[in-house]
């Protein structure tokens, strides 16, 4: 496997909350938005896929979170440090109640590589296998692959998982939430399909 994909898969090992233990990423370098997608906001969504990526919080607006999930509650949507290696980036956002902790917060990760070595299926896979353990449920007809399985401990929290080649890259979305229903999941995974 590429080193790109070895680090999504252990970048993505750090990101994700899953034991409720919060691990402080140092970060390599900062970009500045330099496109019209930065004029979306948490509460206005993109409809379609971005030439190019500077954010994860407009690929899913605050209000649609909310109506997927199932809650009133008043959320609000942080973008995190994006981080940087090389070609591969990688932007965070946070879902937070503003009532609750932020550790029971949904996350939401998009990674942008390079369409070179592992493709989008293999990056769900290699995903899938750090994050997961059995049962793993595949999503069909959704971005080149998605899944998504409840993990973590006593399976408090899920993982959804987009791949997708988008715009000459290879764009991976992650969304960590607390355990929810399956059609919960679905949603998340095919609004994130259509915006990647």
């Amino acid at each position: 496997m590429r080193r790109t994909w070895g680090f999504l898969t252990v970048g993505l090992l750090f990101l994700a909350t899953a034991c409720s233990i919060e691990i402080e990423i140092p970060i390599r370098s900062q970009t500045t938005p330099t496109s019209s997608f930065k004029a979306a906001t948490p509460t206005t969504p993109i409809p379609i896929s971005p030439a190019t990526v500077t954010d994860a919080c407009p690929f899913i607006a605050v209000g649609e979170l909310a109506q997927i999930i199932g809650t009133s509650a008043e959320i609000r949507a942080q973008e995190q440090p994006a981080d940087v290696e090389g070609t591969e980036k990688r932007y965070s956002c946070l879902y937070e109640d503003i009532h609750q902790s932020p550790d029971s917060a949904p996350r939401l990760h998009i990674t942008v590589a390079p369409e070179i070595g592992a493709g989008s299926v293999a990056a769900v896979d290699n995903t899938m296998k750090a994050f997961c353990r059995e049962p793993v449920t595949t999503v069909g007809g959704v971005g080149d692959k998605t899944a998504h399985c409840e993990q973590g401990k006593d399976f408090t929290r899920a993982i959804v998982v987009v791949g997708k080649r988008s715009n000459g890259q290879v764009r991976l979305a992650l969304v960590d939430l607390p355990k929810n229903r399956a059609d919960v999941y679905e949603a998340i995974a095919k609004l994130l399909a259509d915006r990647l």
